[in-house]
């Protein structure tokens, strides 16, 4: 079965959503479409809105605060599992500008043209091939404006990715260290220390990856807690709770009662 190049996610908040340590395991753009989205990153705050953009790179843990306007809060975000080609990241880096901050661009109507079109296409069933090439095409417009290495930083390239890509595919599963060893081809002590020089260990990965699992199930439906603990690979629907909150800085039932449904 074929690996999808980008994937597509929408969050909906009828109230204030204060979340922190929100993992971002692959390069993304967000897009508020109604509502502001605050951002903490380090010592800054700044404000995402309809007429900007978010670039996350791989591996970032992000702190926000959704908030719903005189409409509901609601975005989208798209994340992409294509590597760029070498020459349109140098062409990106040659091409640097000012931006509205670090990690954030003004849309411009070409690029919510390229946008949109990946999302609409995200519901037809084009052969990989195809949609290769129009996310290519994306990926042209973003090197033209020297954005395109920001979300493409090198931890795109890192074990830790990799690895968050691997517990994505089902993260329900109930993963074992020595099992992930042999499907990778490398020793238990060649994982550890590979992960050690991304600054991270097996188990934080694993939960990472499952946390965003069950933000992005929450905005899908409606759901009991232990439904969403099984489907996160967590038998115990208290120890999902607890690991929920510990990440957020909320419980997964006071997540749920701000969702749109």
């Amino acid at each position: 079965m074929n690996e999808p190049v980008f994937r597509v996610q929408t969050y909906s908040g009828q109230s204030d959503q204060h979340l922190r340590n929100v993992h971002i395991y692959a390069p993304s753009i967000i897009w508020v479409k109604s509502g502001v989205k605050t951002v903490f990153q380090e010592s800054e705050q700044f404000e995402i809105d309809s007429h900007s953009w978010l670039l996350t790179s791989a591996n970032q843990g992000l702190n926000f605060i959704n908030k719903s306007s005189t409409e509901n809060f609601y975005s989208v975000q798209i994340c992409f599992f294509l590597t760029p080609p070498k020459d349109m990241l140098e062409e990106s880096q040659k091409n640097e500008s000012t931006r509205l901050h670090t990690h954030a661009i003004t849309v411009s109507p070409l690029l919510a043209y390229g946008f949109t079109f990946l999302t609409d296409m995200n519901t037809q069933k084009l052969s990989l091939k195809t949609q290769q090439f129009h996310l290519l095409a994306l990926y042209q417009q973003l090197a033209e404006l020297g954005v395109l290495h920001v979300l493409f930083s090198p931890t795109f390239a890192s074990f830790q990715n990799e690895l968050s890509a691997y517990f994505a595919k089902d993260p329900a599963e109930a993963y074992q260290l020595e099992s992930v060893c042999d499907d990778f081809s490398m020793s238990r002590a060649t994982l550890i220390r590979r992960l050690q020089r991304d600054g991270t260990n097996f188990r934080t990965v694993l939960s990472n990856v499952r946390m965003s699992h069950a933000l992005g199930l929450m905005q899908e439906k409606k759901q009991s807690q232990l439904d969403l603990a099984l489907q996160c690979g967590y038998q115990s629907e208290s120890r999902f709770s607890q690991r929920f909150h510990q990440q957020f800085g909320m419980t997964p039932k006071q997540y749920m009662k701000t969702v749109v449904y």
